[in-house]
């Protein structure tokens, strides 16, 4: 039996991409239907004489260096794996240096994958939104890497705010480095309180807050001018903005934690990483999320021109789980790319040391 394979691009609704494809579970329809935005999706047919014995649909953000298997349908093993091996091989060929892939049970599927080598990816407790209409359901994850996976494992955490990116990039620091035993809500909230100048967290606030909870932090910022004020939608907002950020300036002084006014770049942020500190990284997200925004993200790790972040948000209402997040694989180009922010644009970073490790 001869099995043909065809990798097609999704641009619209799945369902018309090829023939067939009502054959397969409503379930996986609905969820394949669910992506959008920005995202760059594939579609993966096994034929038998023109009949389909297997689909997988796979999805991800543009401007990184992962693929996700979202689902592999195929009443056969050898099709499955076959399937899996295709959208594998297309991904090293793209350039990717990891693909993971979601299981909604802990079924023969997963079994047969980690026979085949894949690795676990242990799922967060904050794995997705609290509240609301896209709250994800139970989802495990797999993964299998071109080369070898990031050298430090820091705890993720999905943010439940849609302001909060922030703090739970800040506790995601704090824990790698063991001054948290974990990220909850009420830390987040906590940090949050902390460091908001009315609305997002600006890296002097987050130093403070880092610096009270026993962390060594540096800010690199490349202006001295109040930073986020595009957040405000008035004079009176932005007056507010840049009266906290003043004092959270002459806070930082007075304590005598380290702020510099500096342009960083990625060589910079190398020499921090190989040094053992972790990186808070603001950047403009509009790229490879659906909308623009300010957002903080936390750099943990880098091989070669690939720096590895773990992204606070997802976009859940297209499908996005904390694989799309954890881990994330970020082109040094990307990277370089995404951290400015801001008209005129500027550059924003606070790295985190332990004690014993501040420079």
């Amino acid at each position: 039996m001869s099995v043909h394979v065809d990798v097609l691009p999704v641009t619209g609704d799945v369902a018309d991409v090829a023939d067939g494809l009502g054959a397969l579970p409503e379930e996986l329809l609905r969820r394949w239907s669910r992506r959008g935005g920005v995202q760059v999706a594939t579609l993966a047919t096994a034929r038998v004489d023109g009949e389909l014995v297997g689909a997988a649909f796979e999805v991800h953000r543009p401007l990184t260096a992962y693929r996700k298997i979202v689902d592999v349908w195929a009443p056969e093993p050898p099709t499955e794996r076959l399937l899996v091996e295709t959208l594998e091989q297309r991904a090293w060929r793209e350039g990717a240096v990891v693909v993971k892939r979601e299981f909604r049970a802990r079924d023969d599927a997963w079994q047969r994958s980690l026979d085949y080598g894949w690795a676990e990816a242990p799922a967060p407790r904050w794995a997705g939104p609290v509240a609301g209409p896209h709250q994800p359901g139970t989802v495990f994850g797999q993964v299998r890497h071109r080369g070898g996976a990031p050298r430090r494992t820091v705890p993720y955490m999905r943010q439940t705010t849609d302001f909060t990116c922030g703090p739970v990039a800040l506790q995601m620091g704090l824990s790698a480095l063991g001054l948290l035993a974990q990220p909850t809500r009420e830390e987040e909230l906590r940090l949050w309180r902390r460091a908001t100048t009315a609305g997002g967290c600006d890296p002097l606030g987050l130093a403070l807050a880092a610096a009270d909870r026993g962390a060594v932090p540096q800010v690199l910022l490349s202006t001295e001018r109040p930073v986020l004020l595009e957040l405000c939608r008035d004079d009176e907002g932005r007056d507010l903005h840049a009266f906290v950020q003043r004092g959270f300036r002459a806070e930082a002084a007075e304590r005598g934690l380290s702020v510099r006014t500096e342009t960083f770049d990625l060589d910079t942020l190398r020499a921090a990483l190989a040094d053992g500190a972790l990186a808070l990284v603001l950047v403009e997200q509009f790229g490879m999320h659906d909308e623009s925004c300010p957002h903080w993200i936390v750099v943990h790790d880098v091989d070669g021109d690939t720096f590895y972040a773990n992204d606070p948000w997802t976009d859940a209402h297209l499908g996005e789980t904390y694989l799309d997040a954890h881990d994330l694989p970020l082109p040094a180009a990307t990277l370089d790319r995404l951290a400015w922010y801001g008209k005129p644009s500027y550059r924003g970073l606070l790295l985190l040391r332990g004690e014993g490790l501040g420079h």
